[in-house]
């Protein structure tokens, strides 16, 4: 008889770890003490040891305690950075700034940057600084230049309506405007010099705006695409694709695979082989968190296979969220981490009930496959989508079935044709424009095809996303339970939904 539930650790200890973030961003906001948090301590403790005198010592009682030691783990780095966050060594004001630029980038107003390892007049500030800079701001500067200018300096705020700011996933504590007086000297940075030679390759031979978009694809930078036509793809569903994430770490990383197949590496060259150049491209995209969660999941993969075990997807996914909580607690609130988990977590839990229908019916398999990932994303990512937006795309499943391979296959055209034109400029100005062809049909067509009337909304309320995801579960295949049950737990869950909208109106 199959397990109800086939527990994983590293799940458990994910879920701990989240739900410790959570609580005590709550703490913060309402400005309650930490010390009752860590009450949670000597109680786990004497439960432990009563239940460890008079029920031995269990798995299930290690697995607690794992879930206790992570849950006060994460808290406690959140507390401690949240708290690193608000304090700040200068008040508002006029300073000289030294710093290092670490981004350099393009907004509606026009380039910015953002500084780190600052100082102000001769006291180190510990954390990185946002610069907008004017069409005049003075020397010439790009990422790994150091940088010397006088300027307003303000102190971010750690909420803004209502939550965690945007700048405190970044650890960006500062905002000052740069008018005049900027002045720089060269410095090196690998990754910053590759993403400045691939944005130089693209401007230089593309159309500005068609260079953006290349450069959002192959970097996840969308700073540079304009707003509407970011907000028309966004109305197809097929934004995703501007967030390196598994889809190109997983291009690269089957293009690397296959050349290590070929040649014939044994398994420890070809691991090499495969992750290096992985983590590499995780780089050059500045360590985003969708680049990173892949980058993670990848090497699992292969340290699974090198070790003869069985990968688990769940398990894997699990090991990335804890991986980059850890670095940065405060990526829970980011809307890119949240999709990109949830989409890779719909598309382990969700899509093999999702084809399991469709097994006998003599369709193509690489059409039911396409068909049940690109619903299972969607359907684990609905509630994300509803709450930071206010509307998801009607239009997506199928957009993502159709436009998905194709873009697929763009970005290898791309990721190949960019590469070889900045090894070899000369050649550049033939090959970019005819890969990037492609690119502009599917994003004319986009644009032109008015998806802003295909948008779902009106699920407002914030308790839509616990009750969508609990009855979410019914459908997966990581549960073991009869048909009847998931059917009874998918309309008990969508009767609570409905409920809840209707009072919300």
């Amino acid at each position: 008889m199959k397990r109800f539930l086939n527990v994983r650790l590293p799940v458990i200890l994910a879920i701990a770890v989240t739900a410790g973030i959570f609580t005590v961003c709550l703490f913060v906001y309402f400005d309650v003490s930490f010390i009752w948090f860590t009450a949670v301590i000597p109680a786990t403790a004497v439960i432990f040891i009563i239940c460890a005198v008079f029920d031995k010592l269990s798995l299930k009682l290690l697995f607690i305690l794992f879930a206790v030691i992570f849950l006060t783990a994460g808290a406690a780095n959140c507390y401690f950075r949240l708290n690193g966050y608000k304090s700040s060594r200068i008040p508002d004001g006029v300073y000289t700034v030294n710093a290092t630029v670490c981004e350099k980038g393009e907004n509606g107003y026009g380039e910015y940057v953002i500084l780190k390892n600052a100082s102000t007049d001769g006291g180190r500030l510990n954390g990185k600084i946002i610069a907008y800079l004017s069409y005049k701001y003075g020397d010439f500067c790009d990422v790994g230049y150091k940088v010397s200018f006088t300027a307003e300096i303000s102190k971010n705020e750690l909420f803004k309506s209502g939550k965690i700011n945007y700048y405190v996933q970044e650890n960006i504590k500062y905002s000052c405007n740069v008018y005049g007086g900027m002045k720089s000297e060269y410095g090196f940075s690998l990754f910053g010099n590759i993403r400045k030679a691939i944005r130089n390759t693209l401007y230089d031979n593309l159309d500005k705006d068609t260079a953006a978009i290349a450069f959002a694809m192959l970097t996840g930078n969308t700073q540079g695409i304009d707003g509407d036509t970011i907000t028309s793809i966004r109305y197809g569903g097929v934004a995703h694709v501007f967030a390196v994430s598994g889809l190109h770490i997983g291009i690269v990383f089957g293009i690397f695979y296959f050349i290590s197949k070929k040649l014939k590496f044994n398994k420890y060259v070809c691991a090499i082989l495969c992750l290096f150049p992985i983590l590499f491209y995780a780089g050059v995209c500045g360590f985003t968190l969708s680049s990173l969660r892949a980058a993670v999941m990848c090497a699992v993969s292969v340290c699974a296979k090198l070790a003869c075990k069985k990968y688990d997807g769940l398990n894997s996914l699990s090991i990335a969220v804890i991986i980059i909580l850890i670095i940065t607690p405060t990526s829970l609130f980011s809307v890119g981490f949240q999709l990109s988990v949830c989409a890779a977590g719909g598309i382990i839990a969700l899509s093999k009930n999702f084809a399991k229908p469709f097994k006998n019916k003599k369709l193509p398999k690489k059409l039911v496959n396409a068909v049940s990932v690109s619903l299972s994303a969607q359907v684990a990512t609905f509630p994300v989508l509803l709450v930071n937006f206010g509307y998801v795309s009607g239009a997506g499943l199928l957009l993502n079935v159709l436009i998905l391979p194709l873009l697929s296959v763009i970005f290898i055209i791309l990721f190949l044709c960019t590469f070889i034109s900045t090894v070899l400029s000369f050649a550049a100005p033939i090959i970019l424009p005819i890969a990037a062809l492609p690119l502009q049909a599917v994003i004319s067509f986009l644009l032109d095809a008015g998806f802003e009337n295909a948008l779902i909304s009106g699920f407002g309320t914030a308790a839509f996303a616990p009750i969508y995801f609990l009855g979410m579960t019914a459908l997966t295949d990581k549960i073991n339970v009869r048909p009847l049950y998931r059917i009874c737990a998918a309309v008990c869950a969508a009767s609570v939904l409905c409920i809840i909208e209707l009072l919300a109106f």
